[in-house]
């Protein structure tokens, strides 16, 4: 097992080349003067220099949305607009920076990245400087378009080196400068990346057999797939009816396992709001925590009154790509859309690993009893 990568837990898609994209038209995307103010808030500033635009569908909605790549500046920047009318709506950025901007590309014989173009290594129709390659695939459970790119980066004592990043509808769920401190970054200067349609995952390192590690997506951000670790995965969070304050719920949770085998899994629900809870007739295996009761705090290391009610679901023998479904009944106490906190733990020899944890890249809070939590209505409800 790779141990040098699991500080990186936290850290996609039925790939479509790059090649068969529709291209833009000049009147498919907006004009430099929009783009400047979408993206700049201002008239004036340096030069925008379009390098390409793509259509492509990039979030629910059924209308495309167009990318458009250009530089201005040392910068260079990645934007998803939407055409409603005659105007542009700007919908998201991603910004990197060069010292120097330039053609560049990778030495193979020698890891490292060098200026100038090498004949018949021309970049991709779609590509800039920072931007080396955009993969645009669809994530599981996702019938639109994922961004996933090659990033250009130049840091003492690396120097320059490239890393993936991913984006879903704009929000960063892959940071690949969490991997600057891994020994084959430091001896190859880039992060090479390649795309499983069948398993949609990735995997980095893809032809080093020491090094090559599948990450895999979760709902809320791309996970390193290590072994022995589960890896619950949300599929959808369904209310009926809707909440109501003073009004009871029936609230089902359904999760994959997108992980590997393992026989002891915990997961928590937990509901800041506090609210009323009652389990469902056909729930097995889940422990419910009313507020009073005896919990454990992992920060304080020991044992404290639970603040608010919770759900442990206790799951063993948790097959990869097997869903489990958690269901209960919720009264909200104080708003009409109560907050509620997920987190799955699971033991690997001596220690305690928690999903998210401190290296997550997607937002999360930390429960009553100290562990990070995802915020189960950040993800879309279905």
């Amino acid at each position: 097992m790779n141990h040098s990568l699991r500080p990186f837990l936290f850290a996609l898609f039925a790939l479509v080349f790059l090649n068969s994209f529709v291209f833009c038209s000049q009147k498919e995307h907006p004009s430099e003067l929009e783009i400047r103010l979408a993206v700049y808030g201002k008239e004036t500033g340096d030069p925008i220099r379009i390098l390409g635009q793509k259509q492509i569908n990039l979030d629910e909605t059924p209308e495309m949305e167009t990318l458009v790549l250009f530089q201005s500046g040392q910068s260079e920047v990645l934007s998803a607009f939407r055409k409603e009318g005659s105007s542009w709506t700007f919908l998201w950025k991603l910004e990197f920076f060069l010292k120097n901007l330039g053609p560049m590309y990778y030495d193979g014989k020698q890891n490292v990245w060098l200026p100038g173009s090498v004949s018949g290594k021309e970049k991709p129709l779609f590509a800039g400087d920072c931007f080396r390659r955009i993969v645009l695939a669809e994530l599981p459970g996702d019938n639109f378009n994922s961004v996933f790119v090659e990033v250009m980066s130049e840091e003492p004592p690396l120097g320059l080196f490239s890393v993936p990043m991913g984006y879903r509808k704009g929000k960063k769920i892959w940071d690949g400068f969490q991997l600057k401190e891994h020994e084959e970054l430091k001896r190859s200067k880039r992060v090479d990346f390649e795309y499983s349609a069948k398993e949609k995952s990735f995997r980095i390192f893809p032809t080093n057999p020491n090094y090559s590690q599948e990450f895999v997506f979760n709902g809320w951000e791309m996970i390193a797939n290590l072994p022995m670790q589960p890896v619950p995965s949300f599929i959808s969070l369904e209310v009926e009816p809707k909440f109501q304050i003073g009004k009871e719920s029936l609230v089902t949770l359904q999760l994959k396992n997108r992980g590997n085998y393992v026989s002891l899994t915990y997961l928590s629900v937990s509901f800041p709001e506090a609210g009323s809870i009652r389990l469902a007739n056909e729930t097995q295996g889940v422990r419910l925590y009313k507020k009073g009761d005896i919990v454990y705090n992992v920060v304080q290391n020991k044992k404290i009154p639970a603040e608010y009610p919770l759900l442990e679901v206790t799951k063993e023998g948790w097959a990869n790509h097997f869903r489990y479904g958690i269901k209960f009944y919720y009264t909200p106490k104080s708003t009409d859309a109560p907050k509620i906190l997920f987190r799955s733990t699971y033991k690997f020899y001596q220690e305690i690993i928690s999903i998210p944890n401190q290296y997550s890249i997607a937002p999360y809070e930390r429960d009553q009893q100290g562990f990070p939590s995802y915020i189960l209505n950040q993800v879309t409800e279905k």
